[in-house]
């Protein structure tokens, strides 16, 4: 499947992005199980961070992407 990157595309896959992490954090990371434990905070912490380094790898791309399309 190729599909043709558009400007929707970033901000769609931000939105989809915060969405996981909004999730992560309230329904994993308060879980009391999560808070008890550090080695599983560690691990949902990581992913968590994980998720959010590409959130602002995708922010970034859509300003590469605009630059190299003249969109603004």
């Amino acid at each position: 499947m190729d599909n043709e990157i558009n400007k929707g595309h970033f901000l769609e896959l931000m939105d989809r992005l915060h969405i996981v992490m909004m999730n992560i954090d309230y329904f994993v990371g308060n879980h009391p199980l999560t808070e008890k434990h550090p080695d599983i905070m560690e691990k949902v912490e990581t992913a968590f961070t994980q998720l959010w380094d590409a959130y602002q790898l995708v922010g970034q791309k859509e300003d590469e992407y605009e630059n190299e399309n003249n969109t603004h």
